[in-house]
């Protein structure tokens, strides 16, 4: 038998405009799921790409978000 004991996503995500991430932002936090920004850059597009670190599901997140 096999058993999860830890467990996170990392996921690139490219927002049109700072108002979009900080949306998306705002909306994990009021859901309460744990999650780590990794790397935040603006292109000269004018887009918004984050890299983040997030928690999976309801399995416990380890030592990932530290």
């Amino acid at each position: 038998m096999r058993r999860i004991t830890s467990a996170c996503l990392e996921q690139t995500l490219k927002f049109e405009s700072e108002g979009g991430t900080q949306t998306y932002i705002n909306r994990l936090n009021r859901k309460g799921v744990k999650y780590k920004i990794v790397d935040k850059q603006t292109g000269s597009d004018n887009f918004v790409t984050v890299k983040i670190i997030r928690d999976y599901s309801t399995y416990p997140v380890g030592d990932y978000l530290n």
